[in-house]
C-alpha cells in the first residue's frame, strides 16, 4: 500500500506541476511588469515541491495504518489537492499526445536544415583563429552569474539549426513566386552569450541571401549593449529591406531608444503599420504589417488594403493568430515562446508564456487561410536549451499552383 500511495503522489504531483504551469503560462501572456512576472514564477516554482510534500504528509499521517485510505476518510482540502492533481494529469496526457502527433502542414514542400555547433573550431569566427575546442568558451560565453547556466552539461544554447523551408500558399501572386524571408526572433542581448556569437549567427543569415529580413521582437535585455546592433543585425541588407517589431522585453527597457537604433541601421519599424512591397516583375503589390500587442500599440489597420492582397504579419506572440486569421493574413511570423527552451522527453515543452499554453510553442501551423510560423528564437533571458535548439529560418514561398492544404 505504501508503494501505491507513493506512485499516486508522484502522478498527482506531476499533474499539479502541469496545471500550475498552464496557469502561469497564461498569466505571463498579459502585460505585467517584470517584478510581477518574476514573483509569479517564484510562487509557481515553490508551489510544486510544496504540493508534493503536503500530499505525502497528508496521506501518510492521516492514514498511517494504510487500511483506512478511502473516499470516506478523505477531508475536503485533501480532495481539492487530489482533484487539482488529477485534472492536471489529464491535461498532461492530452498535451503529450498533441506534441507527439504534431506534423507540419502539407503545404510544407521542402525542409532542408543543418545543425551548426559553435563549440567546434570549424564554426568559430575566422578572425579569431580558434584552434582548440576549449576556445569556444572565451569566444561565445560571457562573464557573470549566468555563465554557469550557459556551461551546464548538454546545454544546446551554442548549437543553431539553420533551415530553408518551402511553403505553398494559395494566394501568393505569380510575380512573387519564390519570395524568400529570413526570420529572426528573440536574441535577448544580455551578456551571458557574447556579441561574437550573434555576429556569427548573422553571418549565417547573410549567407542565406533572402529577399527580405524580418525580426519579430525581443532584441535586448540590457540597454548597455545597444552598440551590439551595429555589428550584428546592422550588417544585414536585403533587396526588399529589413523590417522589425519590438517584443515585451524591449518594452520593459523603454522602446524609443531601441526603435531609433534599429532605424539608424536601416531597419524599418512595422509597429501597428502596413507597408506595401512591390515586385520588380509586373504584378500586384503585397503587404507586410506589424503587431506588438498586447504590450504596445494596436493591431495594424487593414481597412485600406484590398481583400485580394497577399498579406504578411509580424507578431511578437503567436497569441495574435486568430486575429490574423480573421484578417485573412496569408503568413504570420512570430516568436516569444522560444519553443519552451526545455523540452522534456516524450512530454515536450511545458513552459510557454501564451494564452494557449504550449499549443503554439514552436513550429508551423495552418489555420485557413493563415500559415503561422513560430520560431524557437536565437537565445533567451536565460542561456539554456535542452531538446530545443535555437533556430534561424529562411522561408521560401511558392504560388497557389503548388498548394496542398
Amino acid at each position: 500500500m505504501t508503494g501505491l500511495i507513493l506512485v499516486a503522489a508522484i502522478l498527482l504531483s506531476a499533474g499539479y506541476a502541469k496545471l500550475s504551469t498552464m496557469v502561469l503560462n497564461r498569466m505571463l501572456a498579459v502585460t505585467l511588469p517584470t517584478w510581477a512576472n518574476k514573483l509569479l514564477e517564484i510562487i509557481q516554482l515553490l508551489s510544486m515541491p510544496a504540493y508534493a510534500m503536503i500530499l505525502l504528509i497528508a496521506f501518510y499521517s492521516r492514514h498511517a495504518g494504510f487500511g483506512g485510505l478511502s473516499w470516506q476518510t478523505i477531508s475536503y482540502w485533501e480532495l481539492v489537492l487530489i482533484l487539482a492533481g488529477a485534472i492536471g494529469f489529464g491535461f498532461l496526457v492530452h498535451s503529450t499526445i498533441v506534441f507527439q502527433s504534431y506534423r507540419p502542414p502539407r503545404c510544407e514542400i521542402t525542409c532542408d536544415s543543418r545543425i551548426v555547433d559553435f563549440r567546434t573550431p570549424l564554426t568559430a569566427i575566422a578572425a579569431d583563429q580558434v584552434s582548440a575546442p576549449s576556445d569556444w568558451l572565451s569566444t561565445f560565453v560571457g562573464p557573470g552569474p549566468r555563465r554557469r547556466v550557459a556551461l551546464l552539461p548538454g546545454n544546446q544554447q551554442f548549437s543553431l539549426e539553420v533551415s530553408t523551408k518551402t511553403y505553398s500558399l494559395p494566394r501568393l501572386p505569380q510575380a512573387w513566386e519564390g519570395l524568400s524571408i529570413v526570420h529572426f526572433a528573440d536574441t535577448h542581448f544580455r551578456g551571458a552569450v557574447t556579441r561574437r556569437y550573434f555576429e556569427k549567427v548573422c553571418e549565417h543569415a547573410r549567407a542565406l541571401k533572402p529577399d527580405l529580413f524580418v525580426f519579430s521582437g525581443d532584441l535586448f535585455d540590457d540597454l548597455a549593449l545597444l552598440d551590439w546592433l551595429e555589428p550584428t543585425l546592422g550588417q544585414l541588407k536585403a533587396p526588399l529591406g529589413q523590417y522589425f517589431i519590438l517584443g515585451n522585453h524591449d518594452w520593459y527597457l523603454g522602446t524609443n531608444v531601441v526603435r531609433q537604433e534599429y532605424e539608424r541601421h536601416g531597419w524599418v519599424d512595422l509597429s501597428s503599420r502596413c507597408i506595401e512591397l512591390k515586385s520588380d516583375k509586373s504584378g500586384p503589390p503585397i503587404v507586410i504589417a506589424g503587431d506588438e500587442t498586447p504590450w504596445m500599440g494596436k493591431h495594424p489597420d487593414l481597412s485600406h488594403v484590398s481583400p485580394e492582397t497577399f498579406r504578411i504579419l509580424l507578431s511578437h506572440t503567436p497569441d495574435n493568430v486568430y486575429w490574423a486569421q480573421k484578417q485573412k493574413f496569408d503568413l504570420m511570423l512570430a516568436g516569444h515562446t522560444h519553443g519552451g527552451q526545455i523540452r522534456l522527453p516524450l512530454l515536450g515543452p511545458v513552459y510557454a508564456p501564451s494564452r494557449y499554453g504550449c499549443r503554439f510553442a514552436s513550429g508551423v501551423f495552418w489555420l485557413n487561410p493563415t500559415l503561422m510560423y513560430v520560431s524557437r528564437g536565437i537565445s533567451g533571458r536565460e542561456p539554456i536549451r535542452y531538446n530545443c535548439v535555437p533556430e534561424l529560418t529562411k522561408l521560401v514561398l511558392r504560388s497557389g499552383s503548388n498548394f496542398r492544404e
